[in-house]
């Protein structure tokens, strides 16, 4: 197919993941990268043979068909709505927007525009989480009754060069490591109905501990840490997010079913450990034989291989753009996910539920042979355990 020309908005510490991603997949053409500083865009564009330059000269650029923007969370309402003004196809880092209030806006201007939208994780591809879905829909664990869910980190400044944003508004845990556990569950259970929260914090201030600014300390201004029930139509789900823990101790997930439990795999990547258990049985490996992106091709902050294909849902957008095909993380999806973490940190300041009045659809299950085009366009954006 012809390439989807494209232009990348955020020169920050996950645009070169981007870079890879795109200019390594013959269904993306890396067009232009801009930044608030041209010089600074021009700098990171130049191995990859394209433009660099400042935000407006990209957003004017007739040629460019579709816009990744990797700029941090608290700049994307502003700046998906220009995007979208300038009637270009938005892939945006997640999430999408702070509130579902603007990610409904953006969602219906879109429309109008003729456009499309999609927002990362879109880790929900990966095999880890394929296998858990495919096995979760052979009704292998029997009726669902509920599940937990916990991540916890001592903090991102342990491996962030620019961490302060994480504990500023718009950038506290329900919206940058909530969407993966948000995605996750969506794709088994299907939208949320109701949400209880919880919060509190830490520490007053935190240490950077790598890069540039090593050494520097910063007020935390929002709560880092967030306990959430996700009550969904079939069942209930705890969700312990936190940059509070020293060691984290717990699985990323489970899923207790009448019949047996499923466990889930970190889907802050694609890959990962699940396992069936049953009685009859004990506990099992799940089968990932001919899944699409399970390779490992890179490392975790921990230093274990992990499979890691971010840009798989950028070419399936990509890939909607030019065939008019359906795309995973669509609009539904996208305000629906919104609406969940906005719940979560408005349940936990209130001391209130919050009753969900948006809904989605399961994102369709990743097939090998319907789906053989994404996954034959879908680069690896590392080289690390790859030869």
């Amino acid at each position: 197919m012809e390439p989807v020309r494209t232009g990348v908005i955020g020169v920050g510490n996950i645009s070169p993941v981007y870079l890879n991603a795109i200019s390594r997949s013959p269904a993306l053409e890396l067009c232009r990268l801009a930044s608030r500083s041209a010089a600074r865009a021009e700098q990171a564009a130049a191995p990859f043979g394209a433009a660099g330059s400042d935000v407006a000269t990209l957003l004017a650029d007739d040629s460019i068909e579709m816009v990744v923007n990797l700029t941090p969370a608290i700049a994307h309402d502003e700046l998906n709505a220009a995007i979208i003004a300038a009637g270009k196809h938005v892939y945006t880092e997640k999430p999408f927007a702070l509130s579902a209030q603007v990610a409904s806006k953006l969602a219906a201007a879109a429309v109008r525009k003729g456009v499309l939208i999609a927002s990362a994780p879109d880790t929900l591809y990966g095999s880890a989480h394929q296998a858990a879905r495919r096995a979760f829909d052979k009704g292998l664990i029997g009726r669902e009754v509920f599940g937990t869910s916990f991540i916890g980190l001592p903090g991102l400044e342990l491996f962030h060069p620019n961490p302060a944003q994480f504990y500023q508004p718009g950038g506290e845990p329900p919206l940058d490591v909530g969407p993966y556990y948000i995605a996750m569950w969506i794709n088994l259970l299907g939208p949320v109905r109701r949400v209880h929260a919880a919060s509190g914090s830490g520490q007053d201030q935190r240490e950077i501990r790598r890069g540039p600014l090593a050494g520097t300390r910063f007020d935390v201004e929002v709560d880092s840490t967030f306990n959430a029930i996700l009550e969904f139509e079939t069942a209930s789900v705890s969700l312990i997010l936190s940059l509070d823990v020293i060691a984290p101790l717990l699985q990323p997930g489970e899923l207790y079913g009448a019949d047996g439990i499923l466990s889930l795999a970190d889907p802050m990547f694609f890959s990962g450990d699940m396992a069936l258990t049953t009685a009859e049985a004990g506990r099992q490996p799940l089968d990932i034989a001919g899944l699409a992106f399970s390779e490992a091709n890179s490392r975790n902050h921990v230093g274990q291989p992990v499979a890691d294909y971010r840009g798989v849902g950028l070419v399936d957008l990509a890939l909607a753009i030019r065939t008019g095909r359906p795309h995973r993380t669509a609009s539904d999806f996208i305000v629906h996910s919104v609406e969940v973490m906005e719940a979560i940190a408005i349940a936990a300041r209130t001391h209130h539920s919050v009753v969900l009045t948006t809904t989605c659809n399961r994102p369709a299950v990743l097939d090998q042979v319907a789906d053989a085009d994404l996954i034959a366009l879908t680069a690896s954006p590392f080289d690390v355990l790859r030869s």
